[in-house]
């Protein structure tokens, strides 16, 4: 067995980067919460800042973040694009990714947030599932949090 992933399992990582996304925009709990090992971790940060907005550890806080839904209400749609491989290795392939987050306000559609995602990923029984995503954003429109407008 090679040190390094093939094609079917960059594949196989690449739906799961789409899947998180989905899961998410459908509020599909258990989809999200499948997208990370049991013991995965999410964060935000802002370009240019080491410490974290948001920190989620294992399944109780990935659940709830997907729970709480959209601030301010609503549906985000994820737009996940440019998926690369910064490292090929099996123990722990490595993955950046763009991201653009629309919703739907009143005044129409509008960017909540963009930026990428840095990822680490472990195979598992299940397949390959996220053990660290790192959000870093390029910032965040003035949106209201109890409106949701701009």
């Amino acid at each position: 067995m090679s040190d390094r992933i093939g094609i079917e399992d960059r594949l196989a990582i690449g739906e799961m980067v789409t899947r998180y996304a989905l899961a998410f925009d459908e509020s599909d709990v258990d989809g999200f919460v499948d997208v990370f090992t049991s013991d995965g971790v999410f964060e935000a940060f802002l370009v240019g800042s080491d410490e974290p907005l948001t920190t989620l550890r294992g399944v109780v806080d990935l659940r709830g973040f997907v729970e709480r839904g959209v601030p301010g209400g609503g549906t985000a749609v994820h737009h996940v694009s440019g998926v690369v491989f910064d490292a090929l290795d099996r123990d722990e392939p490595r993955t950046r990714a763009s991201v653009i987050v629309t919703k739907q306000l009143a005044k129409g559609p509008a960017v909540v947030t963009h930026g990428w995602y840095h990822d680490r990923w472990r195979e598992t029984y299940r397949g390959w599932r996220i053990t660290y995503r790192r959000y870093v954003s390029a910032g965040y429109p003035p949106v209201s949090r109890a409106t949701g407008e701009q």
